[in-house]
């Protein structure tokens, strides 16, 4: 029994060391903290500036799968000048950038976000509309490098370059192995230079998953940073027909 048990522990590792880029970056989409496939998450994001100065907002996170593509609804809740505002994120065929339509209650209508405003800042803060939905490269052309070690966590360690809608030249991502979580994410701009980093600060086991129950994202540029908090996950109970534009504006 020993010697099965140890026979199949080494098939799993030959397994895993074999997963492709794509199909490791995938899962770890997954798992994100703003794209919680199949779950609802309240989560409350602290933007402090270089300042020193931090303002807090909180926002109900969902996600599901619609014919093969990952569907993300956000909506804010408070401080009171954003609540009702609403963001649709839905994963783009291959190859092509993600779909992002937001809800601006005072206008009360939806708004596409352009492919070239896909850099600037979610909601005033450190991520970007790039960040919400995917990770800001093509699939197919991330490439699988020799495996790090992050927080003492053994990692995948993926590098594509962004997507024409991407904010980034070349984006580097430590995926946890054991839970397909992203640990760390290093952003560079299309200068080369660094621009952001992503980093897991603390796991959170729920049922059969392990999330990214908090987590950073630092801009390197302008010394500022948003920390992500998930204050309360549940199993989503939104239909498809939630992750739709006319659903955005009946709130």
């Amino acid at each position: 029994m020993r010697l099965m048990c140890v026979a199949v522990l080494a098939a799993s590792v030959a397994l895993a060391d074999e997963e492709s880029a794509a199909s490791i970056a995938k899962k770890s989409r997954d798992r994100g903290a703003l794209n919680l496939v199949g779950l609802t998450a309240e989560m409350k994001l602290v933007t402090t500036g270089s300042d020193g100065k931090a303002k807090e907002q909180q926002l109900t996170s969902s996600s599901r799968t619609i014919n093969g593509r990952s569907h993300a609804l956000a909506r804010f809740s408070s401080p009171a000048g954003v609540a009702g505002v609403a963001v649709l994120t839905i994963a783009g065929e291959q190859g092509e950038g993600d779909d992002v339509s937001l809800f601006l209650p005072k206008l009360k209508r939806v708004r596409k976000v352009a492919k070239s405003d896909r850099g600037k800042s979610f909601m005033d803060t450190d991520f970007s509309y790039a960040d919400i939905g995917s990770n800001g490269t093509r699939d197919e052309d991330t490439k699988r490098l020799p495996d790090e070690k992050v927080e003492g966590r053994d990692c995948f360690v993926l590098a594509g370059a962004g997507d024409e809608s991407s904010p980034y030249g070349e984006v580097k991502m430590f995926i946890d192995k054991q839970t397909y979580v992203p640990m760390k994410v290093d952003y560079a701009g299309k200068d080369g230079k660094p621009y952001k980093r992503y980093r897991t600060l603390k796991l959170k086991a729920f049922k059969e998953r392990v999330l990214a129950a908090e987590s950073v994202m630092e801009n390197l540029q302008t010394n500022s940073k948003t920390q992500m908090t998930i204050l309360k996950l549940e199993e989503s109970t939104l239909g498809d027909d939630a992750y739709t534009e006319r659903a955005l504006e009946r709130g």
